[in-house]
């Protein structure tokens, strides 16, 4: 699939009492929102919508689709979003609003830019040096970084490289930043699921993605 060919969508994480104030930020007109709210809609609403708006941003380029509330979409509607997300044409602004964006789908995250309005938060980057230490050296480097971290740490990491890899877009948009991106949301999943080999998974995350890398 080539990402290049449209615009990637927007998810904008904070807390809006007044909409306004995100569309300011956002540098958009209410008059030109095509609006939809999250909570409690229905698949076939979410489905009709969607794609009446997208035969409108056709036309009219200069409006701006948004949800509001996304993270409050059940996840068989969010898999609504998925096909119409990846075929969104280069001028089409597409916005989700979410106060909490872990509870998209990874399929959903892995194919938008997340705009982050929430109080800022001081971030390390514990890691990250780390982490592309390990994607320059090889498999020999990356099982060694991972055996000195525990299961807690294990998902600090995959959590610092996500975000990271967020970041990135911002600047550039690649086929192997978003495949990489992808890779790495399903692991942080994986991750913070009970019964698992943590080792493992970040272990072969970290390989995969460095084969993605060299390719």
């Amino acid at each position: 699939m080539n990402y290049n060919m449209y615009m990637l969508p927007k998810i904008a994480v904070g807390v809006f009492p007044d909409k306004k104030d995100l569309l300011q930020n956002l540098g958009l007109e209410e008059n030109s929102i095509l609006g939809f709210e999250g909570e409690s809609s229905k698949v076939d609403e979410l489905r009709s919508w969607l794609y009446s708006g997208i035969n409108i941003l056709r036309t009219h380029p200069s409006y701006s689709m948004i949800i509001w509330g996304a993270d409050k979409i059940s996840p068989e509607a969010q898999s609504v979003l998925l096909k119409p997300m990846e075929e969104l044409e280069e001028a089409m602004d597409f916005v989700l609003v979410v106060e909490n964006e872990n509870l998209l789908l990874p399929t959903i995250l892995s194919r938008a830019v997340l705009w982050d309005f929430k109080k800022p938060i001081v971030q390390s980057d514990d890691y990250w040096d780390e982490v592309r230490k390990c994607w320059s050296s090889g498999p020999a480097a990356c099982i060694a970084f991972v055996d000195k971290l525990d299961k807690e740490k294990t998902i600090s990491v995959m959590e610092e490289i996500v975000r990271k890899l967020h970041e990135s877009l911002s600047g550039e948009i690649t086929n192997k930043r978003l495949s990489i991106l992808d890779l790495a949301i399903t692991s942080l999943s994986e991750l913070k699921q009970t019964n698992i080999n943590y080792k493992l998974i970040l272990d072969n995350f970290l390989i995969s993605s460095w084969r993605i890398i060299k390719n």
